[in-house]
């Protein structure tokens, strides 16, 4: 499908071999439901075109192509990445413990004084 925007018409038509600015390929479901904007005039081009069948070269570039990836060996696997940690090694980290005390709030200390 293509516009005219100077003349305000639609055109649908056979696919184009070549790709064309502005031009849009619609499938057979929307060729029948599109609609132009209202003062446009849609022409629908009617030909008896057939679609070529695929070329036998171009079945047998794809056969090649699918017998060459099977015929690659597949990459070996990875081993799996995981840390492994010993009690040795928990016991030997480095960062400090910290301790918590409990601190006395000032007027307990003061009673306890005083008694």
């Amino acid at each position: 499908m293509t516009y005219g925007y100077e003349d305000a018409t639609a055109v649908i038509g056979p696919l184009s071999p070549t790709a064309a600015p502005g031009a849009f390929d619609l499938c057979a479901k929307h060729v029948q439901s599109v609609t132009v904007p209202r003062g446009w005039q849609m022409v629908r081009l009617q030909t008896d075109f057939e679609p070529a069948p695929p070329s036998t070269d171009d079945l047998m570039a794809l056969a090649d192509a699918i017998r060459e990836a099977s015929k690659r060996e597949p990459p070996a696997p990875e081993p799996a990445r995981r840390e492994v940690r010993r009690p040795a090694d928990i016991a030997a980290d480095p960062a400090p413990r910290v301790r918590l005390s409990l601190v006395p709030e000032p007027q307990d200390e003061a009673r306890e004084g005083n008694g």
